[in-house]
């Protein structure tokens, strides 16, 4: 079958290698997903085999219509971290293959063999950080971050076993073919506002990159631009009144440092540096946080923005020449014309090479309008039902209108807070969202949830389920993992400083703690009533639900979802105290409705007890 091409070639290359790794172990769950914990000695390439044979097994009890589910769970993992072990147990992560043959770190082959965890979790879709070969230049941690990528049309070389005789590139098709053969899309997340600080592009292309003299960005004296608290209340009124005709530029002296581009170019110990027409030396500048101007996050030192525009006036990294676009800048100013074609040409490369269902556009919202057409409108020239997801906090109707299927929106920041996740649903109750977002609890730029404990993890679980919008998952939720990705966002300076990026995953060897306590089996019960009832997402203002006052806790968040047949009544206590609360027609509901999860006390009083992070489901049959 030629849907199965290198999923065979892979088969093939497994069992005609020598691979003999004697002191190989992988977690037990790798091998049985009902197990709880532990660890199997494994002869590796047996190991292998037999994970695709029970992929194999899986593909023909799969639906052979292969299409988006109405209500998928999304899995998001990046690859390198999900499935990095200490495979030989010598309590550290090697970054030198184990006999020259197998990566403790993660990789496709090792993704693969998870395939049958994922589909036993009820995993519709898998979104993958991105897999692109990563900068080496101002590299954070000892990995780097895989958002700094050298060039988009080449692929992390370390997410590739050494001891396969198959490409990189073929290596990732069996993956897609393997997820494809459970009845899982892939999504793979792009970036197209940045790239990394040496990136290869800079070599053959100068002119898609900013340039500052060298010894300025040396000597430290480049830094982002600067605004008086003054220039900064302006610059806001008139970005939030969309008035993009007299933006506030910076100052003349930062302005000073960017120079027109090299007329040649080079890599000197792994920075790129440029020659001007005069001699000079100049270099790429690295990164920071463009909005609010006033932004204080860490410079971004392994990443540059890309130049979209050509303008003598605008030949500077700023928040108005790279997300809140000058007019001037936008009507006078000359399209980097191959870069754009350059960049509307990523994604097709990956539809038509490896098969891949749907992008996420990183900070999507940030780029042209124009561009951002063009990318999503080739994208679904090649198919049409590609799936295009937004990282954008808002959800608005634009972004419906620019052709995502659904947006980040901002569950995670809200979601501990039961007064705001009430405005949440009174919003969804009053179909205030365009389409959908993600019930995330956490992403991997924010804290962990289980930093609550497990309960609230199970509680979360639950509750988002029954929401509409799209249910979401980060590798190790599962897990009850604590340390986060990434310092990104809602952490504090002392957060920041207890998390280098050497101890995080996003940028360096960390173990992906698999031998632990999980909620699998919980996850998988959920999902499967999910199913069963048959609760849908598309078209996605096809939903009825209410938020359910109750008394007198504040700490209580309830919602009643409703269909043709049915209602169901959601409870989630969002305290870590046990909390006593009544609702309308209490005892009415409870003697018509059956108990699809959790449990209650019911006192003299007529009043309910939920424990602390603890939900219930009830679910009352239409008379």
């Amino acid at each position: 079958m030629e849907e199965m091409k290198y999923f065979f070639k892979l088969y093939e290359a497994i069992e005609k290698s020598n691979l003999d790794t004697k002191n190989y172990f992988v977690p037990s769950i790798w091998i049985d997903n009902e197990s709880n914990s532990g660890l199997t000695k494994v002869n590796p390439r047996d190991f292998f085999i037999q994970s695709l044979e029970r992929i194999t097994h899986l593909s023909k009890t799969e639906n052979k219509v292969f299409k988006t589910p109405e209500n998928p769970l999304v899995y998001c993992s990046l690859i390198r971290y999900t499935t990095t072990f200490d495979h030989n147990r010598d309590s550290k992560i090697s970054l030198e293959p184990l006999d020259y043959s197998l990566y403790e770190t993660g990789t496709f082959l090792k993704a693969i063999a998870i395939l049958p965890y994922l589909k036993k979790l009820g995993v519709d879709i898998l979104y993958l950080l991105p897999v692109f070969e990563i900068g080496k230049y101002g590299r954070k941690g000892v990995l780097g971050s895989p958002y700094a990528y050298k060039h988009p049309f080449k692929l992390d070389s370390r997410l590739g076993e050494p001891f396969l005789n198959l490409s990189l590139e073929e290596q990732f098709k069996a993956f897609v073919e393997a997820c494809h053969l459970c009845g899982i899309k892939v999504v793979l997340e792009f970036v197209f506002r940045t790239a990394s600080i040496d990136s290869d592009l800079a070599l053959q292309h100068p002119d898609w990159f900013y340039w500052i003299r060298e010894e300025d960005l040396l000597s430290g004296f480049y830094q982002p631009p600067k605004f008086d608290d003054a220039e900064i209340k302006q610059i806001i009124q008139l970005v939030e009144k969309k008035n993009f005709d007299k933006l506030i530029p910076p100052k003349k002296q930062y302005i000073s440092m960017f120079t027109e581009v090299p007329v040649d170019v080079f890599r000197e110990n792994e920075r790129i540096v440029g020659i001007l027409a005069n001699g000079e030396r100049v270099t790429i500048p690295y990164a920071f946080a463009d909005w609010p101007p006033n932004d204080v996050q860490p410079f971004w030192t392994d990443v540059t923005y890309l130049r979209y525009f050509d303008h003598p006036n605008y030949n500077y990294i700023a928040y108005n020449t790279v997300r809140m676009y000058s007019k001037e800048l936008l009507e006078n100013g000359r399209k980097v014309q191959d870069l754009w074609n350059f960049l509307v040409e990523v994604i097709p490369y990956y539809i038509e090479n490896f098969n891949i269902d749907g992008a996420m556009i990183d900070m999507g919202h940030a780029m042209p309008e124009e561009l951002l057409y063009s990318i999503i409108s080739t994208a679904r020239h090649f198919k049409n039902d590609f799936i295009f997801w937004e990282e954008n906090f808002n959800i608005t109707e634009k972004s419906k209108l620019d052709g995502y299927n659904a947006t980040l929106g901002y569950m995670f920041f809200d979601q501990h807070e039961p007064k705001k996740l009430q405005q949440i649903i009174t919003k969804l109750e009053n179909y205030e969202f365009s389409l959908p977002f993600f019930l995330a609890p956490e992403t991997q730029n924010t804290p962990r949830s289980a930093r609550f404990g497990k309960e609230y993890n199970s509680l979360v679980t639950v509750f988002n389920s029954f929401l509409p919008g799209i249910r979401f998952i980060l590798s190790g939720f599962e897990l009850f993992h604590n340390l986060p990705y990434n310092t990104g966002l809602c952490f504090t300076s002392e957060d920041i400083s207890n998390f280098p990026p050497e101890m995080l995953p996003l940028y360096s060897p960390i173990e992906f703690n698999w031998v632990t306590e999980n909620s699998v089996s919980f996850i998988s019960q959920v999902n499967s009533i999910i199913l069963n009832l048959g609760l849908t997402v598309q078209p996605f203002e096809n939903y009825k639900i209410k938020l359910l006052g109750t008394t007198p806790s504040d700490s209580i968040v309830a919602f009643i979802r409703e269909t043709n047949d049915f209602e169901l009544f959601v409870f989630g206590n969002f305290s870590n105290n046990e909390t006593k609360f009544a609702f309308e027609n209490i005892n009415e509901i409870l003697s018509r409705s059956e108990i699809l999860l959790g449990e209650f006390c019911f006192t003299s009083d007529n009043k309910m007890i939920l424990q602390p992070y603890s939900y219930l489901v009830l679910k009352k049959i239409k008379q």
